[in-house]
């Protein structure tokens, strides 16, 4: 029986490996409100949080208003007045997220933005690896903002790493303009027919805890930063299988001839 109970704890103990929570680093920290930094919304209050502009899906469209409910941006389950990560009300140029163990989990939950393809244009999404000396290192693309709610990735960064939109404007055009917007401003690229570009922050991260994010995006420059064009949810932290499962497993087969053996 111990035998029996060995190998059975082994195998149980080798279908994942726990992983650290990710965390969000970069010159600032998580700030509260809540939903009276919004106003009322008949009469909205635009100000405060860096985020907290009009949109232009209307005066109550904003990521803020995304999150807590507000009809003319509605998303599956909002979490509510979350905090997000800036300096003070301010954002932070430069945030990423620390990684070392687990898989990261993305997904789409609302695109509220007119460039879903053809020559209105088009948004991709994806992560990038961070070199160990802060550059830009691999670029992935999960999806674009042609994906249907609900779409999801999953990725294994092994070391820090932060995202991206791309934001093509004029598909298929002469005209067609290609602009990157990272989570590090200083990574922001052009090309095709782009100008320079506003070099602010084009992410919004918010938090209802630990291993869960939601991050509200600005796709145009400057845009009407309601940081509402593409909103994903992302989880950290997510157990990866462990190389131990086909030792575990070899280890059982072992281990029953054994049992029989000692019945005998």
């Amino acid at each position: 029986m111990r035998i029996l109970f060995f190998s059975s704890a082994l195998w149980l103990a080798s279908l994942g490996v726990p992983a650290a929570a990710d965390t969000i680093i970069g010159a600032g920290s998580f700030q509260s409100w809540n939903v009276s930094t919004l106003g009322p919304a008949a009469n909205p209050t635009f100000g405060g949080p860096y985020w907290n502009s009009q949109s232009g899906e209307g005066n109550t469209a904003n990521i803020g208003w995304c999150l807590t409910g507000g009809a003319a941006c509605s998303i599956v389950d909002p979490p509510g007045a979350i905090p997000f990560f800036g300096d003070g009300n301010n954002p932070v140029s430069n945030m990423f997220f620390g990684n070392s163990s687990g898989s990261v989990e993305a997904s789409l939950l609302g695109n509220f933005t007119s460039q879903t393809g053809g020559p209105d244009g088009v948004n991709y999404f994806g992560w990038y690896a961070l070199q160990p000396d802060g550059s830009l290192g691999l670029m992935q693309t999960l999806w674009s903002s042609a994906a249907p709610v609900g779409a999801s990735a999953a990725f294994s960064p092994g070391g820090n790493y932060g995202f991206f939109i791309e934001n093509v404007k004029g598909l298929g055009t002469p005209f067609e303009a290609d602009y990157f917007w990272f989570m590090n401003t200083a990574f922001t690229s052009t090309g095709g027919t782009a100008v320079d570009p506003a070099n602010h922050q084009h992410f919004a991260v918010f938090s209802p805890g630990p291993n869960r994010f939601v991050l509200g995006m600005e796709d145009a420059t400057p845009g009407d930063l309601d940081f509402n064009d593409m909103i994903v949810q992302v989880s950290t932290g997510v157990p990866e299988p462990a190389p131990a499962m086909l030792v575990g497993g070899a280890l059982l087969l072992c281990i029953l001839p054994l049992r029989r053996a000692i019945r005998r």
